[in-house]
């Protein structure tokens, strides 16, 4: 950095960024002229010592800027005393975008009004370009201040809860609505295209809660009395023959409410894809086509005009394709084994629009990708980057149709941001952050709408436990929604105030969801989770590179709490994550002084030390402590689970729903079953997930 006190020493400073270059030279400044070279930009002109002073004000603070940036090359540079106000950017991984092209012009105070003409001829050129709305991307256009995470604009509230959960709207989508989509009938995603309530798992929901065994355990059933019930058996027999427009989603006695929290089109904002070869030629250069299995069949469908899909899925499909044929990426055979691509994993990030990609190639490491990732990547980028929120590659050389190898060395951060950020359910409160390596909704719109009606099932000021968490959806909800509904109707019936809960436990196996969890908590509110935020904010978790979680993984370590800098361990009254499975988890105490248990198990079920803690009978004796370490009774004797009287069982797979509700409901745990609501979360497809709200009596 040279500044007037220079002697005349020539220094030369290359900045090399990661598309383009600018060199500058410093001529001796005996000479008292400037030359600053660019790419397709230039200026040449005389200086005096005032311009002097700010140009080289202005090379120090872009020396300082870059000092820090793992693409920064200083070949050589003149030496100066340091420049006092001005400091060190620290670099955040986080903000690592690519650089533009940087263009430097000098202002002098006594200069004249036509000096650099030709530069200034260029920025009308480029003032005109912006008033003629000259698009970037022949594909898709985005803001690019939407893309930086430290943006601090409001936060959006993506899923409107009144227009989605009401009774109109959702008798229009049972039973009036129609997907249309032009693929129906050979895919193998959807099995209805109208009529989405009258699917099997649909009905054999309804008819199972209407069932003898389950009314006999019902709070509604048991309230009105025997005689009441003898008559509400009668009707339920008598709905079980309407099959009409009107009656499509009420097989059964109605207890089972059947609601579509979401559109029957575009929902889909994550998507797992098959590869295969785009022609079936000798030669394997030919591209890739993406799509399903037809039904019964390992023959892929493409799906270019899927309607459930986001619309930018579908335009990431097409570059894709494109880009395969471009480079001659060959896709996977399962018959000689042979071939790069074999899936790919596509995540919508809704608030910017952008897709998060994970291309599956058949390797064991990164090194066997090449050259043949690189050239993909690179042709994803020059077709449309702004389109790709981030680019990972995931190897996986196993047999089978497994998508993903178990192995977290697995995962490569080829470009973009680690995490994808989703606002809160409950509005302007915080961000929910996930990851490829974690598991995360294919609706998530409508997943908000069964989120926020689960936080209405907790009563205020309780105690949470949350098995099965993933990164905390469902937990973190109920703490925003209790903390204030910021002027948001959820058709609440009671007029109870929202008292804030005391706290929220969290807890599941995958060791990659606390660094999503702590950063999520880092973003609520301070009245939210009554947290420092000189530890929220810094936590050792948040900080944890891949290469150390997937150390942790191997080693069977669990991620440590945030600690303070002189080494004690920080409390976190409000919120905490363990990374166990839901057994372990219930059985080393966090259940313990939990009176709200929630679990979100996946399509297998709860596992059966959870099932078997749950069946339990209460023991009046055993004394109330919200810690293991507090216990005064062997652990053979304690109930992990004797201070929840609510229990909200959230369901994926009916079958393991019906098996573990049997058990409950006819254990001595003295279990009842206070409403159960299914959400038809992937309309078109036979599934529903279902909510059961049980309580111990």
């Amino acid at each position: 950095v040279l500044l007037d006190s220079c002697c005349g020493c020539v220094g030369i400073l290359q900045l090399q960024y990661s598309t383009k270059e600018l060199r500058m030279m410093m001529m001796p400044l005996q000479q008292r002229q400037i030359t600053i070279a660019a790419k397709r930009h230039s200026y040449r002109g005389t200086a005096d010592s005032r311009g002097m002073a700010r140009l080289m004000l202005l090379l120090g603070i872009l020396w300082l800027a870059s000092s820090n940036r793992p693409s920064t090359r200083i070949l050589t540079h003149a030496f100066a005393p340091p420049i006092q106000g001005i400091s060190r950017v620290p670099y955040h991984p986080q903000h690592n975008q690519r650089q533009h092209s940087l263009f430097v012009s000098l202002s002098s105070s006594n200069s004249k009004k036509g000096t650099g003409g030709r530069n200034n001829n260029k920025k009308k050129n480029n003032n005109n370009n912006k008033k003629k709305g000259k698009p970037r991307s022949k594909v898709l256009q985005f803001d690019k201040r939407s893309r930086d995470p430290s943006n601090n604009s409001p936060r959006p509230l993506l899923t409107d809860y009144t227009a989605n959960r009401n009774d109109a709207v959702n008798r229009q989508r049972l039973t009036q609505q129609q997907i249309g989509c032009e693929h129906f009938g050979q895919c193998s995603g959807c099995v209805v295209d109208s009529k989405v309530g009258t699917v099997d798992k649909v009905r054999a929901a309804q008819q199972y809660f209407s069932s003898t065994a389950v009314r006999r355990k019902r709070c509604d059933v048991v309230e009105q009395g025997l005689e009441e019930w003898a008559h509400v058996v009668g009707r339920a027999n008598s709905y079980g023959d309407y099959d009409d427009d009107d009656n499509a989603s009420r097989i059964g006695d109605g207890f089972y409410q059947v609601v579509v929290p979401s559109p029957l089109t575009g929902w889909r904002t994550q998507a797992k894809l098959v590869v295969a070869p785009k022609t079936s030629s000798w030669s394997q250069r030919d591209g890739c086509t993406l799509g399903l299995y037809q039904r019964g069949t390992h023959t892929v469908l493409p799906i270019p005009n899927c309607q459930v899909h986001h619309p930018h899925i579908n335009q990431a499909i097409q570059l894709l394709e494109q880009a395969t044929a471009r480079v001659g990426t060959p896709a996977y055979n399962e018959d000689t084994r042979e071939g790069g691509l074999r899936f790919v994993q596509l995540q919508v990030d809704r608030s910017t629009g952008g897709i998060s990609l994970t291309l599956v190639w058949n390797a064991a490491n990164l090194k066997e990708t090449h050259p043949g990732l690189t050239l993909l990547k690179n042709e994803l980028l020059k077709l449309d980057k702004t389109l790709w929120h981030s680019i990972w590659c995931h190897c996986n050389d196993g047999f089978g149709n497994n998508i993903f190898h178990k192995s977290p060395k697995r995962w490569h951060r080829l470009t973009g941001h680690e995490f994808l950020r989703e606002p809160v359910p409950t509005g302007d409160q915080g961000y929910l952050y996930f990851s490829p390596l974690t598991f995360r909704q294919g609706n998530l719109d409508g997943f908000d709408i069964l989120a926020l009606d689960v936080a209405q099932h907790v009563p205020g000021g309780s105690k949470v436990c949350e098995l099965y968490a993933g990164v905390g959806v469902l937990g973190l909800t109920a703490l925003t929604y209790h903390a204030g509904t910021n002027g948001i109707d959820y058709n609440d019936d009671n007029d109870q105030q929202h008292e804030p809960l005391q706290w929220v436990r969290c807890s599941d196996l995958n060791p990659a969801n606390p660094r999503c969890f702590h950063r999520a908590v880092a973003s609520l509110p301070r009245h939210v989770t009554h947290n420092d935020p000189t530890h929220t904010s810094a936590s050792s978790d948040g900080e944890m590179t891949l290469a150390d979680l997937a150390k942790m993984m191997e080693s069977g370590q669990e991620p440590s709490l945030p600690s303070s800098s002189s080494g004690e361990e920080v409390s976190r009254p409000k919120t905490s994550y363990t990374a166990a499975s839901a057994a372990d988890a219930l059985l080393q105490g966090q259940a313990l002084g939990a009176n709200v248990l929630i679990v979100d198990p996946p399509r297998k079920g709860l596992e059966d030390e959870v099932v078997h803690e749950l069946c339990k009978p209460f023991n009046p004796s055993q004394p109330y402590v919200e810690s293991a370490t507090l216990l005064t009774i062997p652990d053979h004797k304690v109930n992990w689970a004797n201070d929840v009287n609510t229990l909200i069982y959230v369901s994926c797979g009916f079958d393991a729903l019906a098996r573990d509700s049997e058990k409950l409901l006819t254990s001595s745990g003295g279990w009842m079953l206070e409403s159960a609501t299914g959400y038809i979360l992937f309309p078109g497809s036979d599934h529903v997930e279902s909510v059961c709200v049980f309580q111990r009596k």
